[in-house]
């Protein structure tokens, strides 16, 4: 330590070769550290007096001498839990000496005066001053007054949590990732008031987000901004496989935060693609402490079947009567007894048997029990001038279908950092993901049309002549893990996406920022299905009369999709006695664009040759490309005061180029206010119980802006049946049967909202509820056209559709003491939606449903999804019942039959059913702590709804279904029925015979009430997610050199109940993507899964 030399001269004071020497009578050295020179204080009367030097001598001190200097040491404990508070700030009063608490809570200051005064602080703790000592122990309460949260709003900007007009959730990053689910969003579940996902699928599927309900006819996807940059989101796949959306790349383990903004007025200034919501991510950020971290969290988790169809046990194979040759379980009733089944074909003569036995979970036990490992590692460092973060994760999954169906790998690379010059600042990130995926096609069919006795598990070597293409047991399917291997699609992208942002510090109070970021994703897609050819006299051949069982299908593609946004703001913001005013001025411009090239055939030549090559006629090419663009002007005023009340305005202009130019530009804005009470009114200022108790009030308006290519004409090559142009030089391009809208206008949102939100207690009880009220108009529809115009449809801004709900969220803190603490917390929603108009006097307009592999449909086997003026938004309506309706007839209401005794359907009346939309959904948190032991938990409750069940159509129609097996398939006479008998009603008395259930109980052609069971209860409560986390004391993370290490058992979506009938499908198995047809229900159905397994986190 470098020291400064005090020596007694008679004379003078001088400084020379950094030796501070002073001249008094005695000469006598004394060492200082330079700190404390300044406590030196010189009397006059003491030159050229002789002094004894015991008694001081010719020098006087203050109190603060050299002399009594010493070191603080101490503690800082938390008052609710006794556990150690790292990072508080302590510091000597007075002066810039100070330091914080390490991981231990421990702090050390040298030197410090002996009457120095300590000041202690903590966020979200009260501020503590005390007199230093030695050892100190020093002890912080909870503050929730001084706990003010910042939150990420529209553009990326920070705002207090009180100033907010408008709902906003928010997310942190420990809540995001308690199950490890390696999906951003599923971690979202259950946990925020009207804000609606869903997704049950294998991993690296998509879900499905609706935030306050379904807004539009046309898209309800929410704007996803990371960093306060767009991203895309899309959903890529058909209706048979899912390759998941752009949300699902992001690393969880990457994420600080995420606030979903609900409301009109929170997401105005984002204008025309606002209208559904905007969910603000923010990703990890350096900690400034100028200390470097290595973060690894691996987990190693197992996957199986969650759901699969509950299936009938009494009934086994045939179709009215016993046939080795079917597939359905129409069959018999099951007696157990040796049985010959199958192929009649084997080489060597063989007859098969087995027991007619119903085989107990035959289609769960088909599946396998999948792993995934989930590893990240991240470097985190950063001071008061520059930071970084590096970061890798690695999800790979094998998933439930065997041989390796079904399996996804994605590999995430992160880079983000600041640099902070003078008035500069730098915020950069970079993202690369790359993933690769397997997704099996139709195979889930042939598991629902497998016959109730035959054990899928036998056939699992189909290279067995038994069980090969020519031999398979039934005619009508085919083997399951032969569709497995052979009917894929397969899917690989590359993907970068990031920003780079500049600002400069005008004045302290005034700031410009520039803003540009890009997202942009190459990927390359295949579909397989093989050319099947059974051999001459085969089994197969001879029973189906044919040589070719399959022609065989390939297509491959590649494709581009890319986004660039750029922004430049300038904001300022300053107080002024009571009042406080922030503006932001801004432009931007968001580009995006879509290329796609490939071909495909639909006849191989070459079994097992996969190429667009393999064919005796030509390949067919197909290109799509896009481009769009929209530029915004945007402004935003904040004004406060006194700090209790707040009013925010914001307003934006769009000029798209999807809209018909020269009028393309619209106007969107927003205002909210919100006045904190417990300041406000006196009365309640000095009630300490009340930490906080606001309201707030917003108006806001946004848009959703049209799809390409509606204000304009495009062409696509002629096709009609298996007939394709070009041929023989002829281009045969048609135009597309849409007549475009040359006065194509936007959908507009207006929204209205009021919320009351307060804390308690010290933050141990807190409270929000909100109501809103919302109406979409101009929705973008494809109305049908009379054929003699030369198009099918018209794209017009036509209806109305309005949302109003309520939304409350609850958590509280009842225990929470030095080895315990307990919190629960729970959220409802319910959201009324109702069609309020649609065009030209309709009372109703029909939704297309169905796949996008094979078109769009009015209905689904008779079930139509349709939009209904006065009722809720969705409903489902299918042909009634023909009844006597002559009101004078002694059977009036009764239900009519044919000369075979099964139920008529009407041609003219209709059944009303319900709506697609829930009555309400809650979900459930709690988390429990005892010392360094945690169990934390997430339910979730869906309550009503109704969708379409392909499932249940199926098993249906094959006999397998529960609900085919009324009054044990024995002949009955429908109750309250008439017959026809020369033109007059009579009681019907013609029995539906026993082996001709599977035509009254299974097809809806000859009994219209069994489309009844085709639309299901959508109720269910699933247990999102449950962990027990174990966090090693600092004695061993100490000794191991770590900051934190911790071990945890988690699971993710291990229970589902739904309403007993209701045994077909998890309710999260729907259609999908995000339009209003995605409510619809599932038109291809798959299991859900659940997962369970280990997960590791050190951080050195």
């Amino acid at each position: 330590m470098r020291k400064i030399y005090i020596k007694y001269y008679k004379v003078g004071i001088f400084i020379s070769n950094c030796l501070l020497k002073i001249c008094l009578i005695n000469k006598k050295y004394v060492s200082l550290h330079p700190i404390f020179v300044s406590c030196l204080i010189f009397k006059r009367e003491n030159y050229g007096k002789k002094t004894d030097h015991a008694h001081g001598g010719g020098l006087i001190l203050s109190t603060g001498i050299a002399l009594a200097q010493t070191t603080v040491t101490g503690k800082v404990v938390s008052q609710e839990d006794g556990e150690p508070v790292i990072g508080a700030s302590v510091r000597i009063v007075g002066t810039k000496t100070g330091t914080a608490t390490d991981v231990d809570g421990n702090f050390t200051l040298p030197n410090a005066s002996k009457d120095a005064v300590l000041e202690i602080s903590y966020l979200g703790m009260q501020t503590k001053t005390m007199k230093a000592s030695a050892k100190m122990k020093i002890i912080l309460a909870s503050d929730a007054r001084n706990l003010d949260e910042v939150v990420v709003t529209a553009l990326g900007m920070k705002r207090s949590e009180k100033t907010l007009g408008y709902a906003a959730s928010t997310a942190n990053a420990s809540e995001l990732t308690v199950a490890k689910s390696g999906s951003l969003m599923s971690g979202l579940q259950g946990k925020m008031a009207g804000v609606q996902i869903s997704g049950g699928g294998v991993t690296g599927t998509s879900q499905k987000v609706v935030i306050r309900g379904i807004s539009s006819v046309s898209s309800n996807n929410p704007l996803y901004i990371v960093d306060g940059v767009p991203i895309n989101n899309d959903r890529l796949g058909d209706n048979s496989v899912d390759f998941g959306s752009g949300a699902g790349d992001i690393n969880p383990e990457d994420i600080e935060s995420v606030t979903v903004l609900k409301g009109a007025s929170a997401t105005a200034l984002y204008g025309s693609r606002a209208a559904n919501g905007v969910i603000m991510i923010t990703t990890k950020k350096p900690q400034g402490d100028k200390k470097a971290s290595i973060t690894y969290d691996g987990s190693l988790t197992f996957t199986d079947v969650l759901r699969v169809p509950m299936t009938q046990n009494l009934f086994g194979q045939g179709w009215g009567s016993w046939s080795n040759e079917e597939n359905g379980s129409w069959g018999p009733r099951l007696d157990g007894r040796e049985h010959w089944y199958g192929s009649t074909g084997l080489s060597n003569g063989e007859t098969l048997t087995k027991p007619f036995s119903y085989v107990k979970n035959n289609i769960r036990d088909f599946y396998q029990v999948g792993k995934e490992w989930n590893n990240n590692v991240s470097l985190r460092y950063g001071d008061e001038k520059v930071g970084i973060v590096a970061s890798y994760g690695n999800v790979s999954s094998n998933g439930i279908t065997p041989n390796n169906g079904d399996t996804y790998h994605r590999n995430t690379f992160s880079l983000r950092g600041y640099a902070n010059i003078d008035r500069f600042h730098l915020d950069m990130s970079l993202n690369y993901v790359r993933k690769d995926m397997r997704r099996s096609r139709d195979m889930y069919m042939e598991l629902l049309q497998g016959a109730s006795d035959v054990r899928f598990t036998d056939m699992k070597d189909y290279n067995l002549e038994r069980n090969n293409v020519d031999n398979y047991y039934t005619l009508y399917a085919t083997n399951p893990y032969y569709m497995v291997d052979n009917y894929y699609s397969t899917y690989q992208d590359d993907r970068i996406y990031g920003k780079l942002e500049l600002s400069y510090d005008i004045t302290k109070d005034i700031k410009v920022i520039g803003r540009f970021g890009g997202d942009y994703t190459n990927y390359k897609t295949e579909r397989i299905e093989p050319r099947i050819l059974y051999t001459e006299g085969s089994y197969q051949a001879n029973g189906n009369g044919i040589t070719v069982g399959n022609q065989g299908y390939y297509s491959k593609y590649r494709s581009q999709r890319g986004q660039i946004d750029a922004s430049l703001l300038l904001t300022g913001n300053h107080t002024f006695g009571d009042f406080s005013v922030g503006a932001t001025l801004g432009w931007n411009l968001n580009q995006r664009n879509y290329d796609t090239v490939g071909g495909y055939n639909e006849q191989l030549e070459i079994p097992g040759w996969n190429s667009l090559d393999n064919t005796i006629s030509n390949s067919l090419t197909d290109a799509t490309s896009w481009k769009r663009r929209l530029i915004g002007l945007l402004g935003q005023v904040e004004l406060g005061y006194k700090d209790w009340a707040f009013l925010n305005l914001s307003a934006r202009n769009d000029w798209s180029s999807t809209l018909p130019v020269g009028n393309n530009s619209f106007f969107y804005g927003g205002a909210n206010v919100s006045v904190l009470l417990n300041q406000a009114i006196p009365a309640l200022k000095n009630i300490k119980q009340i930490d906080l108790l606001k309201v707030r009030a917003a108006i806001g308006q946004t848009g959703n802006d049209a799809d390409v290519y509606m204000t304009n004409s495009y062409y696509r090559p002629f096709q009609s049946y298996y007939t394709y142009l070009p041929i023989s030089g002829v281009l045969g391009l048609t135009e597309y049967n849409r007549l475009p809208n040359t006065n194509l206008k936007p959908e507009i949102t207006t929204e209205y909202e009021l919320g009351l939100s307060g804390t308690f207690f010290g933050n141990r009880l807190s409270f929000d509820v909100a109501y809103y009220d919302r109406t979409t108009k101009n929705q973008i529809i494809s109305a049908t056209l009379a054929p003699e115009t030369g198009y099918t449809t018209n794209t017009r801004n036509v209806g109305k559709l309005q949302n109003k709900g309520i939304e409350a969220m609850v958590n509280f803190t009842p225990i929470r003491t030095k080895d315990w603490e307990w919190s629960v917390g729970a959220t409802y929603s319910k959201n009324w939606s109702k069609v309020k108009e649609l065009w030209d006097g309709l009372d109703e307009y029909t939704i297309p449903v169905g796949t996008t592999s094979t078109g769009l449909y009015s209905s689904m086997r008779g079930v139509s999804y349709v939009l209904k003026v006065g009722e809720p938004i969705g409903i489902f309506k299918l042909p009634a019942t023909e009844k006597v309706t002559d009101k004078n007839s002694q059977y009036y209401g009764y239900k009519v039959v044919d000369n075979n005794g099964f139920l008529k359907s009407s041609s003219t009346e209709h059944d009303y059913l319900g709506s697609s939309q829930p009555d309400f959904v809650m979900g459930f948190t709690t988390h429990l702590k005892w010392k360094n032991l945690t169990l934390a938990a997430t339910g979730d409750w869906h309550k009503g709804g109704l969708m379409y069940s392909e499932t249940s159509y199926i098993t249906h129609f094959n006999g397998n279904s529960t609900e085919t097996v009324f009054n044990e398939r024995d002949a009955f006479i429908y109750p309250h029925s008439v017959k026809v008998v020369g033109g007059q009603y009579v009681e019907n008395n013609i029995p539906v015979s026993s082996e001709k259930m599977n035509y009254a109980q299974g097809n809806y052609s000859y009994n219209p009430e069994v489309r009844r069971d085709f639309v299901v209860s959508r109720s269910y409560f699933k247990l999102r997610e449950l962990a027990l986390t174990y966090d090693f004391p600092k004695t061993i993370t100490s000794a191991l050199k770590m900051q934190k290490l911790s071990l945890s058992l988690v699971g993710h979506n291990l229970l589902l109940i739904t309403p007993k009938h209701q045994n077909y499908i998890d309710p999260e198995s729907s259609n999908f993507g995000n339009d209003i047809s995605s409510e619809f229900g599932e038109t291809m159905g798959s299991v859900s899964t659940r997962n369970y397994g280990i997960n590791l986190k050190v951080v050195f």
